[in-house]
């Protein structure tokens, strides 16, 4: 591939997904830095090798996946942090404390939680898509929300 049509393959994967990328990526790293690094990681990944694809939903899920795991190698690396309200409200693009307050309670679930959180409620994906991105079971990506609206409610009792 030349220069011109990897440049090419490159602008229209990231008008595709980079947007929804970039969130998730803030969404685990904390920050627009590591965010906009994690993301060029996953776009160098994907122009360096040749991956072939069943369908554009199969697409997606390998770089939704490929997004979550550069940025949990990110935080191995760096080591976990807990991140501030002010970076929080950053990233809602709001000053509303309770979605900072609530977005600060998922970014403190468990991994596995939270990845099916982000995926559901943020980027709108199905439960039988969540289970194929994360190679899961439906009933497991259930269980997983269940859980997760289970601690965030004891957690935000004080809004009730």
């Amino acid at each position: 591939m030349n220069k011109r049509d990897l440049e090419k393959e490159f602008e229209s994967k990231y008008k595709d997904y980079g947007r929804m990328l970039f969130r998730i990526a803030c969404l685990y790293a904390g920050n627009k830095a590591d965010a906009e690094d994690i993301l060029q990681e996953v776009f160098m990944k994907y122009l360096s090798g040749k991956y072939h694809f069943k369908d554009k939903e199969h697409e997606k899920a390998w770089f939704i996946r490929v997004t979550q795991n550069k940025a949990l190698d990110l935080l191995k690396r760096k080591g976990r942090r807990n991140i501030s309200l002010d970076e929080i409200t950053e990233l809602t693009y709001e000053k509303d404390t309770y979605s900072a307050d609530i977005l600060k309670r998922i970014m403190a679930l468990p991994e596995k939680y939270k990845s099916c959180v982000i995926l559901y409620y943020y980027d709108g994906y199905t439960v039988e898509e969540i289970s194929a991105i994360l190679k899961i079971s439906k009933s497991a990506v259930k269980m997983r929300l269940k859980r997760s609206r289970e601690i965030l409610k004891t957690e935000l009792e004080d809004y009730v």
